[in-house]
This record gives C-alpha cells, sequence and structure tokens, in this order.
C-alpha cells in the first residue's frame, strides 16, 4: 500500500501504521497506534482515510501541492499542548 508502513515492532511499545507523504519539498508523517485505534484494523483504517484525504486535494489542485501539503500537516499533525494552570 503506497505511503503506508506498518510497525509491528517487539523491542519498542508502538505497533501501528504511519502515513508518510512528499510533495513540493513537504513532508508529511503521522502514526497510527493500534493502541488509540482499537487494533490493527481500526488504526489502517484511519491511516488509509488520513492518506487518501491528503492524496485526493492534492489531485484536485497539484498547482497548489505545497500550500495543501502544509495546511494537512497543521490539520493533522499539530501539537495538542496542555493547559497551564
Amino acid at each position: 500500500m503506497k505511503n503506508l508502513t506498518r510497525y509491528t515492532l517487539e523491542k519498542t511499545s508502538f505497533q501501528g501504521w504511519r502515513v508518510c507523504i512528499s510533495r513540493k519539498g513537504v513532508m508529511f508523517t503521522k502514526y497510527f497506534p493500534d493502541k488509540l485505534y482499537g487494533g490493527e484494523e481500526g488504526a489502517m483504517t484511519a491511516a488509509i482515510e488520513v492518506r487518501d484525504t491528503i492524496l485526493s486535494r492534492i489531485a484536485e489542485d497539484p498547482a497548489n501541492a505545497k500550500k495543501i501539503m502544509q495546511e494537512m500537516k497543521a490539520r493533522f499533525c499539530g501539537r495538542k499542548r496542555k493547559k497551564r494552570k
């Protein structure tokens, strides 16, 4: 499956899928752990949905691929910070 990688490393606690897409010098990488998505199948489904969303947006407007990649990074990969008390 293009742009998807399965991680099942016994030496680490992470098991899940990774989406990695690179266009116009911008790289999008997001991990989908099995634990968060209810198992291997749920994580794979979530990863495929995100991948397909990004690739379809780029296919609709290839001239703005860099801008689309940056938007998708901000949308899906933005760090969520805890509020300070």
